[in-house]
């Protein structure tokens, strides 16, 4: 099996953020509200929010739970993962055109209830802001290295930075940096979400993007014109939030937000030398998945560097890797998919050039050099041994490791190191 350098891979890395000449776009997903960086003070990963919400609102109402029983074995059974983004949106669907009949043991009256506690219950868990209220600590959040380094680096083309999260970190993070940055609203007693401004952002050339793909926190659907607005969260009623990609996406003719932010990942991907970086995204949106691989196609010489957190720990501890799997959804995008146009770095295997193999680095690091590669690396024990090799006393060095840029927390470290000492090439 081919083996693949984390060094080399990091360099690369290194030239792409560092070059004046690349546009640098960045999704993240839910894994980067998760690694905050601030102990105790996160928003639960998908499956653990969905888990915990299912359990809560099953509680309340006997029909509840049947009905949500119900959702999740259609949705099984349609081969689409169950998360707390599918349930809303199939209970959203089935509300359209439920009439005056019942699904599910529900009339349009109890799919209105189940929305509504379910997005209550997103709420809560996504408000952790309340707890950031101190500016020292808000400067420890990994969202304000990050924006360090947006600060710091000098950049023709500001970054774009797509998001499938609901809450606030990343405004507060940009806002915290005095970075000046664009959403896609405009106004200001109820800014309003303006496709065409999107569809244009040259507008806005030296204006950071921050596109909220999956809604957000403050977001509000105005009945009066069909509009999208923006509210301070707290003024804004849980049953009317767009804290998800409702059956509202598919309405291309107002351009809601989702048609018109994944338009934009699409046009971001097929500019030239346009790299996108994820972050804390685990690929769970199919059609962000089948956007990127069609735009990927169509530029001439675009590239996504997917930073893949593909480890699970089942109830025994028991540890596995989503890479090592030939199905994985990521896996196949980037060997089968995307002609070598998508390279995957996971914690102990990566996909580069097409081609799957294990992170092992080639030889043994120099003393000058261990500190810069325990950034973004972390190598395993030296295994005890009498075999030839490059010994370490009675020890042979193995080269392989975990890589750790897949998490959030140690990319926006490495990010701020790099801002820190000037991008200096010498520092890997």
């Amino acid at each position: 099996m081919k083996n693949h350098d984390p060094r080399e891979q990091v360099r690369g890395l290194h030239q792409i953020l560092t070059s004046d000449k690349k546009r640098i776009g960045f999704l993240f997903g839910a894994g980067t509200s998760f690694a905050t960086g601030l102990p105790g003070i996160c928003i639960p990963a998908i499956a653990k929010m969905t888990s915990d919400i299912v359990l809560y609102v099953s509680t309340q109402s006997a029909a509840l739970a049947s009905a949500i029983g119900d959702i999740e074995a259609e949705l099984s059974g349609a081969k689409i993962p169950f998360n707390i983004e599918t349930l809303l949106s199939s209970i959203e669907s089935k509300r359209a055109v439920i009439g005056a009949g019942t699904l599910n043991g529900l009339n349009s009256n109890g799919f209105s209830d189940l929305a509504k506690l379910v997005k209550e219950q997103v709420v809560e868990l996504v408000s952790i802001h309340d707890h950031l209220n101190d500016a020292a600590v808000r400067k420890k959040l990994s969202h304000s290295q990050f924006s360090n380094w947006i600060q710091k680096a000098r950049r023709r083309f500001p970054a774009e930075i797509f998001t499938t999260n609901y809450d606030y970190l990343f405004e507060m993070a940009l806002e915290g940096s005095g970075i000046p940055y664009f959403d896609g609203f405009s106004g200001g007693f109820e800014p309003f979400f303006c496709p065409e401004a999107v569809e244009d952002v040259e507008a806005y050339p030296h204006l950071v993007k921050l596109w909220k793909m999956h809604g957000s926190l403050g977001w509000s659907f105005r009945e009066a014109d069909q509009a999208v607005i923006r509210q301070h969260a707290q003024d804004t009623d849980a049953a009317n939030t767009l804290i998800y990609p409702s059956h509202l996406k598919y309405n291309s003719s107002k351009k809601q937000p989702y048609v018109g932010l994944i338009d934009r990942l699409c046009t971001f991907l097929q500019q030239d030398d346009a790299v996108l970086i994820t972050c804390g995204y685990s690929f769970g949106d199919n059609h962000i998945n089948e956007r990127i691989v069609t735009s990927l196609r169509r530029g001439a010489n675009s590239h996504v560097v997917a930073l893949y957190f593909d480890e699970v720990r089942d109830t025994t501890g028991d540890c596995s890797y989503g890479l090592s799997d030939e199905a994985n959804v990521v896996r196949v995008m980037a060997t089968q998919e995307t002609g070598g146009k998508m390279s995957v770095y996971g914690r102990h295997h990566a996909v580069i050039g097409g081609k799957f193999g294990h992170w092992r680095l080639r030889d043994e690091p120099k003393k000058i050099e261990s500190t810069r590669i325990d950034l973004y690396f972390d190598e395993d024990a030296a295994a005890p041994s009498s075999t030839p090799g490059e010994q370490q006393g009675n020890e042979t060095w193995g080269g392989t490791g975990t890589f750790l840029l897949p998490d959030f927390s140690k990319l926006a470290g490495f990010l701020n190191d790099l801002s820190s000492s000037n991008g200096s090439p010498t520092a890997l």
